[in-house]
């Protein structure tokens, strides 16, 4: 029987001879035993179930409340977005009591309550106190060593070992929203260091050139001064500075570099996994070539003596590197991590849930296979790069129908991709192509023009990050830098099927434009838009369209500069972020019917009708027809011309001159951009409809998380110690 072949139970049990008969006469039998076989079908996939629901590690969703009423943990399904936390907080129930009052067994819960890294502290040791002279303590001093570089550093951060004074006041459980250092130094507190930042590694980059012949370069291909990060390298207890996603200290990054220079090992840079790694033409630097410096004026290491190789500067608090004088390679790549507060815009997590869901709201389903397909890749796999890797998981299913990765066509640039599809011979409607990016490179160029992108009537196109097969949609592990504008054109008339174009994954330093025509929907996922850094290209960050009657703009997960829409008339933004421009004005469509749900607009808002819910709206919105439409469970300004408000803030005149959103950065290249801080007001932080944040992040479901384990902080501290929540960024 082959893996296609439906599986038959009853009928393969019959001797052959009755099946060869069978066969002759048209498969009357296989046909009635179908019933029996179907019933039976069911009951072994039933017994299957049950058999699994005896098990944490494998039982369906809605068992984990019944194991948790036995264990006793409380209600784990309190945060819908947090299975996977829950999940192993019934798993680990039965150890967490047996370890219960240990540092080590707190620290586990509250990471398997809210799903992030947490430090727990004790605080009770690090008071300052006058010793006994019969009982002197070396260790316990209370005046820090002026001289001790490594610990003065600390100061201030989960890590911190120096004497205070007391604090009598009591421990906040949610200092998220209130003093962060409330009552932290007292006699029987705990404190527990919440990471709400996730690093995320990027390897095969190419570094941005700023003077190549200055030997300036930015681990950022936009060209911006991002921060390195460190990612979680292990689950060990207590957690420790290499274990949190937390920006990278230059001096840690010294220390780990003389560490190597006296071979030692290093934490951060030995194995096949080093934290960053840098790559000349010439093949990879080794990690003792590299000096940590602080790059603010660019200064490059010294040139190379006769016969020594050459170092390389890096500064990760600014993510610089500089080369020495006399060298100037045309390419320079780079493995690295950066921070955000979570899985929004272009980026190597695992966008294929985004992806279905993006796809969903397009209105037609796509089929397992294409019809036309091929791949882009700067770098053949192989090239000796460890920062490129040979293959790249696919994120579809052993069982998905496509070709074989050999049958695929592969390009080196995203214009000949393009050209391809535009030029691919017996254009019919109803096709679907797939161009997919198969690395993290830059392309530095123009879709515009002869190379833009044609969606005859009726053909669907999707470009995006995706690695092995091109018809696994929505890999993960990949973040394609495109530098230049996307133009797609829908020339023609209407097919019966739409005519699709749809963008996941990309990190495009440019703008997206669709051409007048009659393109029926363009859906942007996971992407992120930006200006460069030398504000050469005009209206960076931008995604516009005009003269398209039947169009729909669909945006998920995505940060960009602003949309432009003229004669467009549907509008869709969710789990976004639009903004910030230079002339305020975020979303211009005036022409359209906008709906907004969980996404920040740091803008001005323009439309024809609007309906927005769980979102933020952070300068003035004017709708067209006020009529139509609401603004439910949101913050508008009151001076915006918007419908009817159902439980918005701000609720009167009065709470308007205090409550009002607060960002951590409102910086594209700051990690905490578009996140709120922790001092936005509650009415902004918890006034989602289900009770979690407004605006971009409420996916996150972070309020949620923080007042549930402070509600079972009691469960897992011992008798006469009081413990208190903190963020640690």
């Amino acid at each position: 029987m082959t893996p296609a072949e439906p599986d038959r139970p009853v009928y393969r049990l019959l001797p052959e001879v009755h099946r060869s008969r069978d066969a002759e006469l048209g498969h009357p039998l296989r046909s009635l035993l179908e019933v029996v076989e179907e019933e039976l079908l069911r009951l072994r996939e039933d017994i299957d179930g049950l058999y699994d629901n005896w098990f944490v590690e494998t039982c369906a969703a809605w068992v984990l409340p019944y194991l948790a009423d036995l264990l006793g943990p409380g209600d784990p399904t309190g945060d819908p977005g947090g299975t996977v936390p829950r999940r192993s907080l019934v798993a680990h129930t039965l150890a967490h009591r047996r370890r219960k009052g240990t540092p080590g067994a707190l620290e586990e819960a509250a990471r398997d309550i809210t799903g992030r890294p947490v430090r727990v502290v004790e605080y009770f040791p690090l008071l300052g106190t006058t010793q006994n002279v019969n009982h002197p303590r070396p260790g316990d001093v209370r005046t820090p060593d002026l001289r001790d570089t490594a610990r003065l550093a600390l100061i201030g951060t989960p890590f911190d070992r120096t004497s205070r004074t007391v604090d009598v006041r009591h421990a906040d459980r949610r200092s998220g929203h209130a003093d962060r250092r409330r009552g932290r130094h007292n006699i029987g507190v705990v404190g527990l260091h919440l990471w709400r930042l996730t690093a995320h590694p990027c390897t095969g980059v190419d570094a941005r050139a700023v003077d190549a012949a200055a030997g300036r370069w930015t681990f950022d291909p936009a060209g911006r001064d991002l921060p390195l990060f460190s990612r979680p390298r292990s689950a060990a207890s207590p957690a420790e500075e290499t274990d949190v996603p937390a920006p990278l200290r230059r001096l840690r990054l010294h220390q780990e570099l003389t560490a190597l220079r006296t071979g030692s090992p290093s934490t951060l840079l030995d194995g096949p996994d080093p934290l960053l790694t840098v790559t000349l033409p010439d093949g990879p630097v080794e990690p003792a070539r590299l000096i940590c410096a602080d790059l603010t004026g660019w200064d490059r290491p010294p040139a190379p003596s006769d016969g020594a190789a050459p170092q390389i500067a890096v500064d990760p608090a600014l993510g610089r590197l500089t080369l020495p004088p006399g060298i100037a390679p045309d390419r320079v790549r780079v493995a690295y991590s950066y921070g955000s507060p979570g899985d929004l815009g272009a980026g190597p997590y695992d966008r294929r849930a985004t992806l279905t869901t993006a796809l969903a709201a397009a209105g037609t389903p796509w089929p397992d296979a294409p019809d036309w397909q091929i791949a882009v890749r700067r770098d053949p796999a192989g090239s000796g790069d460890p920062s490129v890797p040979s293959s790249v998981p696919s994120s579809a299913p052993s069982s998905a129908p496509s070709s074989a990765p050999s049958s695929v066509p592969t390009v080196t640039t995203l214009g000949a991709a393009v050209t391809a599809w535009n030029e691919r011979p017996d254009p019919r409607p109803g096709q679907v192509g797939v161009i997919a990016v198969q690395d993290s490179a830059t392309y530095d160029e123009d879709l515009t023009g002869p190379r833009r992108i044609l969606i005859p009537p009726g053909n669907r196109l999707i470009v995006l990050a995706a690695g092995g097969r091109p018809a696994a949609l929505g890999a993960f592990g990949l973040r394609p830098h495109l530098t230049g504008t996307i133009e797609a054109a829908a020339p023609g008339g209407q097919a019966a099927q739409p005519s699709q174009l749809v963008l996941d994954g990309l990190s495009v330093e440019g703008r997206i434009t669709v051409a007048p025509g009659n393109l029926d929907s363009l859906v942007v996922s996971s992407c992120t838009l930006a200006g460069d850094r030398a504000a050469t290209l005009p209206d960076g960050g931008l995604i516009s369209a005009a003269d398209n009657p039947r169009l729909a703009v669909r945006l998920a997960r995505t940060v960009c500069a602003g949309v432009r829409l003229s004669d467009v008339p549907t509008l869709d933004l969710a789990d976004s972020i639009v903004g910030p421009r230079a002339d305020g004005l975020a979303l211009d469509a005036q022409s359209a019917d906008a709906g907004i749900e969980a996404s920040t607009v740091l803008g001005r808002t323009t439309a024809r009708t609007l309906t927005v819910s769980d979102s933020i709206l952070r300068d003035r919105a004017e709708v067209v027809w006020r009529q139509q439409g609401y603004l439910r469970f949101s913050y508008a300004p009151p001076d915006s011309r918007v419908p009817r408000r159902y439980r918005c803030q701000p609720a009167d005149d009065t709470a308007a001159r205090r409550v009002a959103p607060a960002f951590d950065a409102l910086d594209p290249a700051a990690p905490g951009f578009g996140r709120l801080a922790a001092r936005c007001p509650t009415e902004i932080a918890e006034g989602a409809e289900n009770g979690e944040e407004m605006g971009a992040y409420r996916f996150l479901r972070q309020p949620g998380r923080l007042a549930d384990l402070a509600g079972r902080l009691d469960d897992h501290v011992r008798f006469g110690l009081e413990a208190g929540v903190f963020l640690a960024d």
